[in-house]
Order: structure tokens, then C-alpha cells, then sequence
């Protein structure tokens, strides 16, 4: 399998194009849901349906809750399908154009009544896990195992690109209309789809065997390996995603309600997180290369901890400016080199379905991530920054469970 730049950043426009989409919606959504409620900032420039921190808290959970059955059934499924197309442009073809309409539909309804708003977003959460996992398996799929951690490098590189263009050109387009961020992103992630579909060639694979193991046969794998490494780095990733969303979900409702900004300013500080991820992404992958993907992925937990407890207590734009970057620097150690020992821990006819896995693991945080900091969020008088700390503990948790995982690093030819 031979390796290269060129293709991986072809297909990184298909991780740019979800990055984006996801970080438009993570930035905006909780803000519809709570604007409007007693307490709520008034300065977030939109009116929205009021709900409390735990109940958006849920709603967001819903793309994970779709996720996790989806995206772990798609990956194996893509495993085993063979079309002209391939394996897994089929679901990039299907899901991408559907997405669309539905994530374009959300400001719209924003204006109609709840239901359809919720329509809208059940639209754009199904079909974007129609395609998401077959995206991210093509890197695995392209690459050798030596050669993973700097791929995901280059890939999360283009994701970073994604998230900026969400919270910069979102954030200024929001200043436009409610829905101009939202119409941009759409355009920006089929055209991302557009671009793996045409450019990006998959391997030849052979016909799947009879008795070739499913999702359920792989996950039992897992919880009976001898070392338990891999069970180990699904707990952990778990864990951190926890006090990944602890920073994701809740951050504009935090910037908007502490610093008194509006909607499009707080997704615009969002920017000084994802801007260093793109920096710092093919370091972080030659870092993983170079020292072990455990110990650099240690290294991202802790600094990440650390810094989303000092997230606590600023009360300051300039403190916040400087505390996001370096988040996203230890972030990025974190993401980058993550699925690749998930993945070098897999048999090779298992990509997708190991892929899969990934996002079981993180989609279930996700799912439990949000809610549990909403409700952490109001038994503290609303205060979000206590979100924060919540984030802090549950990285040191996955850092406990990094402790005793072997196996994951890059498989070199004997």
C-alpha cells in the first residue's frame, strides 16, 4: 500500500466538510434551545424555545444516541458491501446530499415551532451518520500502519480547517442572518463529499468471507483479549470524550453568559481552540510516530485537564484567548493518535468495523457527557464554568485507564 500526502489531503475535504457542519451546529444549537429562558443572557441575538441547560443538555445527546447504533452498524457494513463504487462511497453519495437539507432546514424552523426545528435536526443527524464512519475508515484504509499517526495527522489538520471556518466565517456570517452560517456549512460539506467521491480511489478489496466476524463478534473480541488493551482505550476514550464535550457543548453558552458577547463573537472565540489543532495536528501525528501514540496521548491528557481547570475561574477575554489555544494543543495529541491505536489494533479486514468501535465508545460519552454537565451546570446556580471541572476530572479518569493499554502502535513489516 503505497503512501501518500496528496491522496490523504484529498480526503481530508470529506473530514473538513463534517467539521465544519458539526461545529456550526455544536455552536448554535444550544443557544436556539435556551435563548429565551429567565437568566439566559439576552445579548445571544437570537429567540429561541427557553430550555433549561438540562434538557438542551439532551438534545444534544440526540446525535449520539442516533450515532451510536448507526455509526458502529454503518462501519461494519461498509466492511462487508461491494459495489462499482466501492465500499464506502455509496454512503458518502446517500448521506451527504440528505445531510444537507436537513442542516439547512434548522434556521429555517428556528422561526416555524419546535417540532419541525427537531424534524430538521433528526434529518441532519440520521444522514450524517449514513456517511460519517465510511469517511474516517477510508484513512486506514489508504494508509499502512506505520504510517497512521501522521495521516490522521493530515486529516485532522483539514478537520481544524473545518472547525475555523464554522466559528470565524460562521461567527461573521451570523452578523448576516441566523441561517447564512448554517447555508454556508452545507455548501462547504457537500462540496467536501463531492471531492472524495470523484478523487479519491479505494483499494481493491477481496470478497468478504461466509463466516467473516460482525460488529458484535469484534466487540466480543475486545472484552475477552488477554491484555484487554483495546477495552482499556475504549474506556478511555470514553472518558476523555467526556471532557472534550464538557468544552464543546457548552462553551458559547458559557462565553455568551460570562462575558456578555453574542452568539457569532463566542463561536468566534471558539476559533483560538481549533486554529492550533490545525498547526499542531501533523506534529502531533510525527510526535505519535516518533515517542509512542500512549505516552503523547498521555501528555495531551494531562495538559488538557490541567487547563480546563484553570477554565474555572477566568473572568477575562485575553485569559480565555490564551487558555483555548493551548487546549487545543493538548487536544490535538489527544485526537490525532487515538484512532490509529484503535485501528493497529484491529485485523485488517476489520477497519471499518474497528472504526466503528471508536465511535462507540465516543458517541456513548457523548451521549452521557452533555446531560450530566447540564444538570452539573444547574445544581450550580447555572454557572458554566463548573462545566469545566466536570471536564477536568473525567480526563483524569481516561487517564487511569491509558495506564495499562500494550497494544496500538504502529505495526511494522517483519
Amino acid at each position: 500500500m503505497k503512501f501518500s500526502y496528496g491522496r490523504l489531503l484529498l480526503l481530508g475535504f470529506g473530514f473538513m466538510g463534517t467539521t465544519i457542519l458539526w461545529g456550526i451546529y455544536n455552536a448554535y444549537v444550544p443557544i436556539f434551545l435556551q435563548a429565551g429562558r429567565e437568566g439566559f443572557s439576552s445579548t445571544s441575538g437570537v429567540t429561541g424555545f427557553g430550555m433549561s441547560a438540562t434538557a438542551t443538555g439532551f438534545v444534544m445527546t440526540l446525535d449520539n444516541i442516533a450515532a451510536l447504533f448507526i455509526l458502529p452498524f454503518i462501519g461494519a457494513w461498509s466492511d462487508r458491501i461491494r459495489t462499482k463504487m466501492g465500499r464506502r462511497k455509496p454512503f458518502i453519495a446517500l448521506g451527504a446530499p440528505l445531510a444537507f437539507i436537513g442542516f439547512i432546514g434548522i434556521p429555517i424552523m428556528l422561526n416555524v415551532s419546535l417540532i419541525p426545528f427537531m424534524i430538521a435536526i433528526f434529518v441532519t443527524l440520521f444522514f450524517m451518520d449514513v456517511f460519517r464512519t465510511p469517511v474516517i475508515s477510508l484513512m486506514p484504509d489508504i494508509t499502512p500502519s506505520p504510517k497512521r499517526s501522521q495521516a490522521n495527522g493530515i486529516i485532522n489538520l483539514m478537520g481544524g480547517v473545518g472547525a475555523v471556518l464554522a466559528f470565524v466565517v460562521g461567527g461573521i456570517l451570523f452578523k448576516v442572518s441566523v441561517g447564512a452560517p448554517f447555508y454556508f456549512g452545507g455548501i462547504i460539506m457537500l462540496f467536501g463529499a463531492a471531492v472524495v467521491l470523484y478523487f479519491v480511489k479505494e483499494p481493491a478489496t477481496p470478497e468478504p468471507k461466509d463466516d467473516e466476524p460482525g460488529l458484535l463478534d469484534s466487540f466480543k473480541t475486545v472484552l475477552v483479549d488477554k491484555d484487554r488493551s483495546a477495552l482499556f482505550l475504549l474506556l478511555a476514550i470514553f472518558f476523555w470524550f467526556l471532557g472534550y464535550g464538557a468544552l464543546e457543548v457548552f462553551f458559547t453558552s458559557f462565553a455568551v453568559n460570562r462575558f456578555g458577547i453574542d452568539s457569532g463573537q463566542a463561536t468566534g472565540l471558539l476559533a483560538f481552540f481549533s486554529l492550533p489543532i490545525v498547526l499542531f495536528s501533523p506534529l502531533s501525528g510525527f510526535l505519535g510516530a516518533k515517542f509512542g501514540r500512549k505516552i503523547i496521548i498521555m501528555a495531551g491528557i494531562v495538559g488538557f485537564a490541567l487547563l480546563l481547570f484553570w477554565g474555572f475561574s477566568i473572568q477575562s477575554l485575553s485569559a480565555i484567548k490564551i487558555m483555548l489555544p493551548l487546549t487545543g494543543v493538548t487536544w490535538s495529541l489527544i485526537l490525532v493518535n487515538s484512532l490509529p491505536m484503535v485501528v493497529d489494533m484491529a485485523p485488517q479486514d476489520r477497519l471499518g468495523t474497528y472504526t466503528g468501535l471508536y465511535y462507540l465508545s465516543s458517541q456513548s460519552s457523548a451521549i452521557a457527557g452533555p446531560i450530566m454537565a447540564g444538570q452539573i451546570i444547574e445544581i450550580f446556580n447555572n454557572n458554566y464554568g463548573v462545566g469545566f471541572i466536570y471536564g477536568s476530572i473525567t480526563l483524569l479518569i481516561a487517564l487511569i485507564f491509558m495506564l495499562p493499554v500494550k497494544r496500538g502502535e504502529a505495526i511494522t513489516d517483519s
